[in-house]
């Protein structure tokens, strides 16, 4: 009996490790900007028949070094870092596909009035007249901190909110500023909030700047069919209304 049990317990194993060898794994790198939108985009690839979808996130600035130390199939970045990876090499040729972009806005604390952001005029005038501003950095490239400050120079204030801003790393440590009334006003990526602020709106139409995403299949991958399948199903139809739930605007823009 104890030789028919063991019997089966190694074929068990054995068609367990079977069933893994066969089960494809796709291999994805993403800023962490999309992944609300890509996690429940792949689950759903998943179900419908495609691949497993491992999912690494990474800092925009630290996608090239992550693609030099591991293996991806497919990566979703930036234009200028992708832009990047095409001049050195790395993509195959012609995945490079648009995929979405994501603009800024204004967030103030949780229960505060909520100031008027809805037309150029009354975007300039919340910020020039509220006592303190946070925003991310400048100097870290395809970061918020960048294009925000094309906004503000667009909006000839920059010199101004500057004069009174705060400039953090992570768009949560502002956040927490302003959920704590250290600051009356944040400029960030139209992401989901966390507790304790709310979005008085989006930067308005005629001022507000973008952060463009695409994906591509890279060179080094393994699985290019699978990937380009992935690539389709995150740019289709039914994916534009996840983008979109998500204050994303899916390509093509309007």
């Amino acid at each position: 009996m104890q030789k028919v049990c063991l019997s089966f317990v190694a074929g068990l194993a054995l068609a367990t490790l079977a069933l893994s060898a066969d089960a494809a794994e796709l291999r994805v790198l993403s800023v962490g900007a999309v992944q609300k939108i890509i996690k429940p985009l792949a689950a759903d690839f998943t179900k419908a028949g495609g691949d497993q979808v491992a999912l690494t996130f990474a800092a925009p600035n630290e996608v090239e070094k992550k693609l030099a130390g591991a293996s991806y199939d497919l990566v979703i970045c930036a234009v200028p870092v992708m832009e990047a990876l095409d001049q050195a090499g790395a993509l195959a040729a012609p995945s490079r596909t648009p995929l979405s972009r994501l603009g800024i806005g204004v967030t103030v604390r949780e229960g505060a009035p909520v100031p008027d952001v809805s037309t150029p005029e009354a975007f300039k005038q919340t910020l020039l007249h509220a006592r303190s501003i946070v925003h991310g950095d400048p100097t870290l490239p395809n970061q918020s901190g960048e294009v925000t400050m094309k906004i503000l120079e667009h909006a000839g204030i920059r010199d101004a909110v500057e004069a009174k801003a705060k400039i953090v790393a992570s768009l949560y440590d502002g956040f927490a500023m302003v959920g704590k009334g250290e600051v009356e006003l944040a400029l960030f990526n139209l992401i989901e909030l966390p507790q304790g602020v709310r979005l008085a709106g989006p930067v308005p139409a005629p001022l507000q700047e973008y952060t463009y995403y695409e994906t591509a299949v890279l060179k080094q991958g393994a699985s290019g069919d699978a990937a380009l399948a992935f690539i389709k199903a995150i740019t289709g139809a039914s994916a534009a209304k996840v983008w979109q739930a998500a204050a994303m605007d899916p390509y093509p823009y309007r």
